[in-house]
């Protein structure tokens, strides 16, 4: 094996030997409760792919990222003379919730309603637990609450925190959100069944300014010795038109809401720019940090090429080398034999102009936005508020999903490959962000259309072609490997690790097609 030794940097042109290890949304472990960190569980049910299971972003483990309470942000958000934030959730540092002031019902079933291009059965299933009102009435005596823990509350102030795994709120608070909405009756149909209502959420759940109109699915319970969800109400099957409530009876010990975001969000964070794809053009690659997602990163560098009136003015920058990295998070002193196998894989790309190099990933569906903007390509990653949080939008901050996935694009201040090693050099020992650094491939790009337009489609293609983050089949590892293929034309391109190889197969191929009309002619 050929590898270059400095400090802790290992640039490594082999690939490690092979060993034979559980696997989990693309990371090696022992037991799949190991995922079970900072408040996240894995929930095992029949109803697997609506369960919400909430992880760590991978950054989140890093060492470099634990910090003090003492070095969180002000608020951002405009404080009333009563205390009151005045706009929850319109920017995405804002954490209060809102709650009891919904929307009209003629709004919401606009938001909710799916176009020609979306899933008529809905968009991503979010759950929230729902907790009695009294739930913290003797705390002052015992320090005891009811059905939320101890890690969610707020004693100095006597209310839920915001942002905690489980999305915990109040039963007021919850059902005084709720909006009905009527189902519409079309005059010239012959109504044989009875018309159903559907109900809304329409607020900010737990200081997510992304989940604020949510159409409720079910209300769930479980009981004391009861390992099961019950149904208390459900949407499909409620033929007496029934308001949802809060559930009775003795023993009760979860309850839960299934909520269901609007259609749109199959496919982008908004409806007007679909694709689960974002760029940041920052850490010094440009006067301002520049933010954007979905189409709108096309419409934005097509504007930037073109004048006024629509006349090409200056080219579009061309990718001509592709890189294949892959590391080790660092996780301080704390080193579970699990953070010696798992690597993360990205690539970088270098452009004709040589000013800045771009790292592109694919990682957990809001595991950035989720976590504050704390990303590793980031240079102020550990400011309280950062360059890139600054920059998201309030529609991008929800939790993070480790079954579905999104691709990351940041623009870096490196020339070519050897400048962005050295970026990665200065932040690599056990408690800043990279370990055991290793380059395991570099080509030239040999894709004809390689415009840094052109590179947007293809990422765009790609992840609305296939959305989900799986064990072994679709990580950033795959991911990886897919892109340095598709851009350099060679088919051999193999992800990082021998266990990520054993069940890999090319999807190269999604880079090139509309998604959307992948039915189409059936």
């Amino acid at each position: 094996m050929s590898e270059e030794q400095e400090g802790n940097l290992t640039i490594s042109r082999t690939r490690t030997d092979s060993s034979s290890f559980r696997v989990k949304d693309g990371v090696l472990i022992n037991e799949i409760q190991e995922l079970a960190i900072s408040g996240g569980q894995y929930v095992s049910s029949e109803d697997d792919e609506m369960t919400l299971v909430e992880l760590p972003s991978p950054e989140a483990e890093a060492g470099e990222t634990k910090k003090s309470s003492t070095e969180e942000s002000e608020s951002p958000c405009e404080i009333g003379l009563w205390g009151n934030c005045k706009n929850p959730g319109k920017n995405a540092q804002c954490k209060h919730s809102k709650y009891k002031d919904p929307v009209d019902a003629k709004f919401l079933r606009e938001v909710l309603s799916a176009s020609n291009e979306e899933d008529i059965a809905g968009g991503h299933i979010w759950k929230a637990t729902i907790v009695p009102d009294q739930f913290d009435h003797k705390w002052d005596k015992n320090k005891s609450l009811r059905m939320c823990h101890k890690n969610n509350y707020d004693a100095n102030k006597k209310c839920i925190k915001p942002r905690r795994s489980g999305n915990i709120v109040k039963s007021s608070d919850f059902f005084g959100s709720l909006v009905k909405i009527p189902e519409e009756e079309d005059e010239d149909d012959f109504r044989l069944y009875a018309l159903k209502s559907r109900w809304a959420f329409s607020g900010v759940l737990c200081g997510w300014p992304s989940l604020t109109t949510l159409e409720l699915v079910k209300i769930e319970y479980k009981r004391a010795l009861s390992l099961q969800w019950k149904t208390h109400w459900d949407s499909d099957e409620n033929p007496q038109d029934t308001n949802p409530s809060f559930p009775g009876g003795p023993a009760l010990t979860e309850v839960r809401a299934v909520l269901r975001m609007p259609p749109y969000s199959i496919n982008g964070w908004s409806r007007s720019s679909p694709g689960y794809v974002y760029w940041f053009e920052g850490n010094g690659t440009r006067d301002v940090p520049r933010f954007n997602y979905g189409t709108d990163i096309l419409k934005r560098f097509q504007k930037d090429r073109t004048d006024d009136e629509g006349r090409l003015v200056r080219p579009s920058p061309k990718c001509v080398k592709v890189h294949m990295i892959s590391h080790r998070y660092a996780t301080g002193d704390s080193v579970q034999i699990r953070d010696r196998l798992t690597y993360h894989s990205f690539a970088l790309l270098e452009w004709d102009h040589k000013k800045y190099c771009t790292v592109v990933e694919l990682a957990y569906l809001g595991g950035v936005g989720g976590y504050s903007g704390k990303s590793n390509w980031v240079e102020d990653k550990m400011e309280p508020v950062n360059s890139l949080y600054k920059c998201l939008p309030p529609e991008m901050i929800h939790p993070w999903k480790s079954n579905l996935s999104e691709i990351r694009v940041f623009d870096v201040k490196a020339s070519c490959l050897g400048d962005h090693l050295e970026f990665m050099k200065g932040h690599t020992n056990k408690n800043a962000r990279f370990l055991d650094v290793k380059v395991t491939l570099s080509l030239p790009v040999r894709l004809t259309l390689c415009s840094q337009e052109h590179v947007v489609q293809y990422l765009i293609n790609y992840i609305r072609r296939g959305k989900t983050y799986s064990e072994v089949r679709r990580n950033c590892q795959t991911f990886a490997a897919d892109f340095c293929a598709f851009l350099a034309g060679k088919k051999d391109i193999q992800p990082f690790h021998p266990i990520n190889q054993q069940a890999y197969r090319n999807q190269a191929h999604y880079f090139l097609y509309e998604a959307h009309m992948y039915n189409a002619g059936h």
